[in-house]
């Protein structure tokens, strides 16, 4: 979809900027071949940094694993080799071990099988490849979106997918799921029949617990109800409880309202999960206010459910809308939980735009289109336990490119306990000025820059970056059209 060239360079350097509570550090330009392309940071420890490349976005074969040191130059970098003809499905960094989880066909028993390759600090293999399930090929389907999650306290491992609920049945499917502790002994393996077919069924995010209990958020057409948008949904919560083995379903809905944008996020210290989105009154084009609910993972009871059904007129008293703000095109990019129970979200203005243009082909006029995309404001939200709106702020960017798959476009952020950091690049079309707003848990907001161009003319990579610690976060950038791994430390 977008490619940045990487060329080489003969100067070794760490080139650090103090600004005011920020360190900004950049590491050494590397030489990669021009055939990997994408990049994705998998994570830090006291033995450096890591991160994987591939020549295309799905990082399922010919990946790359690198090890960068405390100066963030190259230590090492090595293809990752399995033994076996198998597709890469998610490499994870845990404590002093790299996870890679593939799936491979069994031509002696024509199953799929899920398994898991351990790699130690220097990328040699850790033992044997350790078998997690196998699943009939026929139950699979052919874009296979294997889901894969490990809790935050690391014990507790989840391997999801949606597949065929048998083989000749259309109009039905199937919630695979398996769930394994730390030593990766499977603790549940189960199957739960949906009443839906695949192609309608539409997985907007899953994730495991601390206490092993797996959480996957689904999302189907509204019965008796032809599409006319894409908000014409039906939103259901699976949750497995582990304690227990039984599977919950939760309907998220309300009556007369359509749900536009929804996420979730687990609070395990408060043993709940929280979900928030935007929606609107059924049968109107724009957005009216967000929605908010808890689930009580101790007593699997539903505590909070409410609309805020705030007008813009008074959100604009509440927050510092731009005069192009509005609650339409509105995507969540993050819930980040809070102590006591609220949430922060952050939401960011997305659209396509279609452009139509003439070129001309020996002197033949040619009529062609290419896409616009749109990264506009992002709306910072504190949301109390209850679901009230505490405070929040809206950073007014405007990000428009071609083409290009938005590469340089939307935001990256940071949070500690007591800001969210949102960064991204002033100009996407061009290496300039990175700016940073933050904030605050009273509802302060501060503007600035970050990295001037003056001092190094930048282009984050939004999508590549990472928080690597309570106090740091490690971003690939394009620094003078060359890759630059980038730590900011706060």
């Amino acid at each position: 979809m977008y490619k940045h060239k990487l060329l080489s360079i003969f100067v070794i350097f760490i080139f650090s900027i103090k600004l005011k509570a920020q360190t900004i550090e950049f590491g050494q330009p590397i030489k990669v071949k021009s055939k990997i392309n994408y990049t994705q940071i998998i994570g830090s420890n006291e033995q450096g940094s890591f991160l994987i490349r591939c020549r295309d976005n799905s990082f399922k074969k010919e990946v790359v694993i690198e090890k960068y040191n405390a100066k963030l130059t190259l230590d090492l970098s090595k293809e990752i080799t399995l033994g076996i003809p198998a597709l890469i499905e998610k490499v994870i960094l845990i404590n002093q071990q790299i996870y890679v989880f593939v799936t491979a066909k069994n031509n002696t028993t024509n199953k799929i099988d899920f398994l898991v390759q351990k790699f130690d600090m220097n990328f040699n293999l850790s033992g044997g490849m350790v078998l997690l399930a196998s699943i009939d090929e026929f139950l699979i389907d052919d874009n296979l979106n294997l889901s894969i999650k490990n809790s935050i306290n690391k014990k507790f491992f989840s391997v999801s997918f949606i597949g065929k609920a048998s083989q000749n049945n259309k109009e039905k499917s199937a919630l695979y799921l398996f769930g394994f502790d730390a030593g990766l002994t499977q603790i549940y393996g189960k199957t739960f029949e949906i009443n839906e077919r695949i192609a309608d069924i539409e997985t907007t995010n899953s994730d495991i617990d601390n206490d092993g209990n797996y959480l996957t958020l689904l999302d189907f057409p509204k019965p008796n109800k032809i599409r006319k948008r894409n908000n014409d949904r039906k939103f259901v919560m699976y949750v497995f409880y582990n304690a227990n083995q039984t599977m919950l379903e939760y309907d998220i809905a309300q009556p007369n309202v359509t749900i536009d944008d929804i996420g979730f996020v687990v609070n395990n210290i408060k043993k709940q999960i929280n979900l928030i989105g935007f929606y609107a009154e059924e049968e109107q084009k724009d957005n009216k206010g967000y929605f908010y609910q808890t689930i009580d993972l101790t007593n699997t009871s539903i505590k909070i459910n409410r609309l805020d059904s705030v007008s813009l007129n008074v959100l604009k008293d509440r927050i510092s809308f731009s005069k192009t703000m509005d609650l339409n095109d509105l995507y969540i990019r993050k819930i980040i939980p809070r102590s006591d129970g609220g949430l922060f979200l952050i939401a960011e203005k997305y659209f396509l735009t279609r452009q139509s243009y003439t070129y001309y082909v020996n002197g033949f006029p040619q009529t062609n289109t290419r896409t616009v995309y749109n990264y506009n404001d992002v709306m910072l939200l504190s949301i109390t336990a209850d679901g009230l709106l505490e405070n929040g702020d809206v950073v007014n960017k405007e990000q428009q490119s071609i083409s290009d798959g938005g590469y340089y476009s939307s935001i990256c952020s940071y949070i500690n306990n007591d800001a969210i950091y949102t960064i991204y690049n002033a100009d996407v079309s061009q290496e300039g000025d990175v700016l940073m707003n933050k904030f605050d848990v009273k509802g302060k907001s501060e503007n600035k820059i970050l990295v001037k161009a003056i001092n190094a003319s930048l282009l984050i990579i939004p999508t590549d970056c990472k928080q690597i610690s309570a106090n740091s976060l490690l971003a690939c950038t394009i620094r003078d059209k060359r890759f630059t791994l980038m730590r900011i430390t706060f």
